[in-house]
């Protein structure tokens, strides 16, 4: 070794020294890093449990969600003998929906069917009605009869259909009316099947690797889903073998006892006793428990990966830093290499960039020049960004002043008038709205007015609510409110591309007699308060939303103001206003403004309404548009 070169022995001693070092940090990193990957593993792995619960809670309460928005729509749907509409279309949408019974008591009069049942079958839906309760199996008789008087929402056990050899699940909710004395009365009942095939297709759709599964379990720890169907119901946590699971029976009833989540280690029979990862957490909406199974093999692919990287590295690293150093000792220069190579690679990967030399000042150089201007050019590329989005925007605006100078807010006529008032108040919610009102006289004698609510948000609503108050001041030739709103629902559906609809009253006041005629299509009930206080709701309905079908009549009703006497016109977003604890506004403090200040003018009285609405609302976002009209009748127009 002495009597070698001074650069050879200069280079092995440098080569040992930098090749020790390098080890011991391959070690480090090795040892650090394996931790952190085992641990963002397992967390990725918890990720996917966590999501394949919420696929399948998000399932369980969109039923629950749908037996109750049916329950609450069915009677106007049976009334209107529509009920099929209501139903097929929601279980057209919803895939993992099975069946549908809608079962409605006799005290409800004048309906032509009371029972009603819809079930899928693949890609069909097929329905019965009549006027006694619909099974489809045998095995629903017994479990129904169970919840059919209930006066509350929930779920009923899981059971098997032997027609169709479907595991189903059904959420039920009373149909419930409100008497004179404001009690509610339960009428009858929906009672929705949940397919738990279709749920536990939804859980398995997450995966980490090849072979991991999902499934539920009751409460009791039998199998309601899992990937062997001879499985279901057939097979029980209790049940597991020492060679599956090492537990106790009080481990396992506390683990589907506790609420909580958490992870174990176990051996499925089902993968052939491998090693598994088990994590398990709780639905709530059931009480049921989600059990995700990935192999241990499967889980620590990254891991197994990271190994191999590493020695691949090492390996590299200690023959290339042999090499360096060795290089630089015999030339004694200092050459960059491995730091221009990288940073060549780098430049190369952002953009089209090549530069054919060794020479590392230069590739230095040169790569600083190519960001330098690749970051003009991403400047560049980010405020075109920002003027396109600031465009958007301006144009937005524009059609927010577009739709409000449709907008009829000159009440100046009023002002000075001894026979009428009239004042409104509008607030989007958004930029645009989907509400509208209007109002205008037909001659001398007679006021029309009118409010409405598109179903919908953003422009397309309000592009639809533009069209509709157009459509309905063109069809004010016809001077009656069943004529006016018939025409205008039959242009309406003609351009109802986007499946929206509308909700419309419409009045005509005679301003000699004080006699109003109206029209109500489905929306919000009209109010009229008397000079004492007192409130009367205009209830009557003379058809459905405009724009869903042609060639409706609609008709209309009559009321008969006194002077003093105000209307009281709103859309839903003044009663369904949230705070911050989402309460509703609601109807009863609606009402209570309203019997305080009988005798406001409009425009006092609306404002009255603003400041308690702006109160209620607090910090809390506006969800829906507002709109407001009052109608005071002072006195009779002298003839």
């Amino acid at each position: 070794m002495f009597n070698k070169s001074i650069a050879y022995r200069l280079s092995i001693y440098i080569s040992l020294a930098v090749i020790g070092v390098f080890l011991i940090f391959i070690l480090f990193a090795y040892y650090f890093n394996s931790n952190i990957i085992k641990s963002n593993i397992e967390n990725k792995a918890v990720a996917k449990g966590l999501q394949a619960m919420m696929l399948g809670e998000r399932q369980l309460v969109s039923t629950k969600e749908i037996t109750s928005n049916i329950s609450e729509q069915v009677l106007f749907f049976a009334q209107q003998n529509n009920v099929d509409f209501l139903v097929s279309n929601l279980m057209e949408k919803y895939q993992y929906l099975n069946a549908i019974h809608v079962n409605i008591d006799s005290v409800v009069p004048d309906l032509q069917h009371r029972n009603y049942y819809f079930v899928r079958d693949y890609d069909s839906i097929y329905s019965q009605k009549g006027n006694e309760f619909i099974y489809h199996c045998e095995i629903e008789r017994g479990i129904f009869e169970k919840i059919i008087n209930k006066d509350t929402s929930g779920w009923t056990e899981t059971f098997n259909c032997k027609i169709n050899h479907k595991q189903v699940v059904s959420s039920y909710s009373p149909i419930r009316i409100k008497k004179s004395n404001n009690e509610f009365v339960t009428v009858g009942s929906v009672i929705t099947e949940l397919s738990l095939s279709e749920l536990n297709d939804s859980i398995n759709s997450l995966k980490i690797g090849s072979t991991d599964y999902a499934f539920l379990v009751s409460k009791d720890g039998t199998y309601l889903t899992h990937p062997k169907k001879e499985f279901i119901q057939n097979k029980n946590l209790f049940d597991l073998s020492d060679k599956e699971y090492k537990s106790t029976k009080e481990g396992i009833t506390e683990l589907l006892q506790s609420g909580l989540s958490g992870s174990v280690i176990a051996y499925p029979e089902y993968l052939n006793y491998k090693k598994c990862w088990i994590y398990y957490t709780p639905v709530k909406e059931t009480g049921w428990m989600l059990i995700f199974v990935v192999p241990y093999d499967e889980l620590f692919v990254p891991l197994y990966l990271l190994v191999l990287r590493m020695l691949f590295f090492s390996v590299l690293g200690i023959l290339v830093i042999f090499f360096i150093v060795t290089y630089i000792s015999n030339k004694l220069i200092l050459p960059l290499t491995n730091v221009t190579t990288q940073l060549k690679k780098f430049s190369s990967a952002a953009g089209d960039f090549d530069m054919n030399t060794r020479n590392e000042v230069e590739l230095v150089s040169g790569s600083l020049n190519y960001l330098q201007s690749w970051y003009e050019k991403f400047k560049i590329t980010q405020h075109h960004e920002e003027e396109l989005s600031s465009q958007r925007k301006k144009d937005l605006l524009e059609a927010s002043e577009i739709q409000m100078s449709l907008i009829n807010t000159d009440f100046s006529a009023f002002e000075n008038r001894k026979d009428i008032d009239l004042f409104a108040v509008y607030k989007p919610a958004r930029i645009v709205s989907g509400d509208l009102f209007d109002f205008f006289f037909l001659d001398n004698d007679n006021l029309f007015f009118t409010i409405g609510d598109v179903s919908g948000k953003g422009i397309s609503a309000a592009f639809y609510m533009s069209v509709a108050q157009t459509l309905i001041k063109s069809n004010s030739r016809y001077e009656t409110p069943g004529k006016i709103v018939s025409g205008t629902n039959n242009e309406l559906f003609t351009i109802n591309q986007h499946q929206f609809f509308l909700t419309l009253f419409c009045g005509v006041l005679n301003i000699k007699t004080g006699v109003l005629k109206y029209c109500n299509a489905a929306h919000t009930s009209t109010l009229i308060l008397k000079i004492n206080g007192e409130l009367t709701e205009l209830e009557q309905s003379h058809g459905m939303p405009l724009g869903l079908y042609p060639n409706r009549e609609y008709g209309e009703s009559t009321a008969k103001l006194k002077p003093g006497d105000s209307l009281v016109l709103f859309s839903d977003g003044v009663i369904e206003l949230q705070n911050p604890e989402n309460q509703h506004f609601g109807n009863e403090r609606f009402f209570q403004i309203l019997n305080n200040f009988p005798t406001l003018k409009p425009k006092l009285l609306i404002e009255e309404i603003e400041k308690e609405l702006v109160e209620f609302q607090g910090k809390k976002h506006q969800a829906d548009d507002i709109t407001l009209m009052v109608l005071q009748f002072k006195n009779k127009k002298k003839t």
